[in-house]
């Protein structure tokens, strides 16, 4: 009898591990040549393959995994994999019962299994690999929202989007753009919108270029850039105005941005201005 991995349980060794609400993210290494049993996972999830290959069985059918591929686990669905010659660096989304219920809510299809190679999805899945080490404010909405942008190119119909920009979107973003020091969700953002979590995520690349998490954080970094040219406003001040919880997560995040920290970054705006 095949085993059945409890959530949050992979085979390999997890080098990082990060949960938001019903998501795990793990980060997992697989030995050069090593095989994993046919097993079974309670719940469903995707992974990327970053580095390595190795075969899968799944099913009656098999598939080579290479880097780039991402491919989607329904649950209960049986596999095992053999690894090539060197270290498999697979990148793994699990998805606890909220995200199967909204994919089903949303029209997709979550008990088949799929996988496509690089492109998008991939560049997606990259920067949800980058995501998971970050922990400001903007964090969670960007994790959700890059979750789910992947699932919709994984197992969404094709889009029914029109050509212009619908009213719902701008009203989405003036959200933003007042409530920036708030940790939003996608979920909070779709329900004023009044549409799916997984249309709005798709919805709003395709008019803004970027996830709903990364325009927030360009939001709050215009407006600590303006604020840090106040002279009078301490950089304590600032942090608290903006968002961060202390200053350790404003000095990572604005490090993120500039290479600098705050009192770098202060210094070359005044610099700047008097030119």
């Amino acid at each position: 009898m095949p085993q059945r991995l409890a959530a949050g349980q992979f085979y390999g060794r997890t080098v990082r591990r990060r949960e938001v609400g019903e998501l795990v993210l793990a980060d997992v290494r697989y030995a050069p040549g090593s095989r994993v049993p046919r097993h079974a996972h309670d719940r469903a999830y995707f992974c990327l393959i970053r580095r390595g290959s190795y075969m899968e069985a799944y099913g009656r059918r098999t598939r080579v995994c290479k880097p780039g591929v991402v491919a989607y686990h329904p649950p209960g669905e049986q596999h095992a994999e053999a690894m090539g010659g060197c270290t498999v660096a697979s990148f793994n989304v699990e998805l606890g019962p909220e995200w199967l219920y909204r994919m089903r809510d949303g029209g997709v299809l979550p008990d088949q299994a799929v996988e496509l190679q690089g492109g998008e999805v991939a560049a997606l899945g990259r920067r949800l690999f980058v995501e998971m080490r970050r922990s400001d404010a903007a964090s969670l909405l960007a994790v959700e929202s890059l979750t789910s942008e992947i699932l919709a190119a994984l197992l969404a119909r094709p889009s029914t989007l029109g050509q212009a920009k619908p009213r719902w979107l701008t009203r989405a973003r003036e959200m933003l753009d007042e409530r920036f020091c708030e940790p939003l969700s996608l979920r909070v953002l779709a329900k004023e919108a009044g549409v799916h979590p997984i249309h709005f995520a798709s919805a709003f690349r395709r008019f803004h270029g970027c996830s709903a998490g990364e325009y927030l954080r360009r939001v709050r970094f215009e407006h600590l850039s303006r604020m840090l040219q106040q002279p009078r406003m301490t950089l304590a001040e600032v942090a608290h105005a903006t968002g961060f919880a202390d200053q350790s997560h404003f000095t990572r995040f604005l490090k993120r941005f500039t290479g600098m920290t705050p009192a770098q970054y202060r210094t070359f705006l005044s610099f700047k201005t008097a030119r």
